[in-house]
């Protein structure tokens, strides 16, 4: 009878994936050091067993919880995470940004389109980190968005709207922004003809809710 232990089973792509997300999640608590970030990324991608992954994260701090949302008919969650390693991620749609945002490329791209996003009220924070790659926000007219951005070796190109005082359940957007030799786009396309009538439209019928008292 054999005294070996057991051989350590294969990591699954769920483990690997959530270790990665977490230490994204330090870095953006400023846990983590840009390069100390790319290398503990490198070693999860290379490691072949979850003692290797425990020890990436075993001497850093507990992470504190997110302050939680407002409530709203929109019921964002309190955190997410838009990660592109050496890949693409993508949002677009009918989808609803979390509270707290951080969008990460590491030599790949990441395209946050919010022109028909369910944006809850109040401000949704988006963390926005450029490594050898790009992270691309695509806003629609009108949203107010302020935005604070570092370029090293990289740039950060935006431009803010800013709308006059408004009523606190306003979505608003805020960026935090580093392009370390990459990129940081927020921009605004022009509204096409058809886009154009549908928001004549619904300027239209948002007056009559308002002559109506409607909420």
């Amino acid at each position: 009878m054999s005294d070996q232990p057991p051989a350590p089973r294969p990591i699954s792509a769920e483990r690997r994936d959530l270790v990665v997300t977490e230490l994204c999640e330090h870095f953006a608590a400023d846990h983590l050091e840009l390069d100390e970030l790319e290398r503990r990324l490198e070693v999860a991608d290379r490691a072949k067993t979850d003692v290797e992954l425990d020890g990436l994260l075993r001497d850093l701090p507990a992470l504190a919880e997110a302050p939680p949302p407002k409530l709203a008919r929109v019921r964002p969650a309190k955190r997410g995470w838009a990660l592109a390693v050496m890949g693409g991620s993508t949002r677009k749609g009918e989808w609803t940004p979390p509270r707290q945002l951080n969008a990460v490329a590491v030599m790949g791209g990441v395209e946050l389109d919010f022109r028909h996003a369910r944006m809850a009220p109040g401000t949704t924070h988006v963390t926005a980190v450029a490594v050898c790659g790009g992270v691309t926000l695509i806003l629609p007219p009108g949203l107010p968005v302020e935005v604070r951005g570092l370029g090293i070796m990289g740039a950060v190109d935006h431009v803010e709207q800013i709308s006059e005082p408004a009523h606190p359940d306003t979505p608003t957007l805020k960026v935090t922004a580093l392009a370390c030799m990459g990129g940081v786009d927020v921009t605004t396309p022009p509204l096409t003809e058809e886009e154009r009538g549908d928001e004549t439209r619904e300027s239209r019928r948002r007056r009559r809710r308002l002559r109506r008292g409607d909420v």
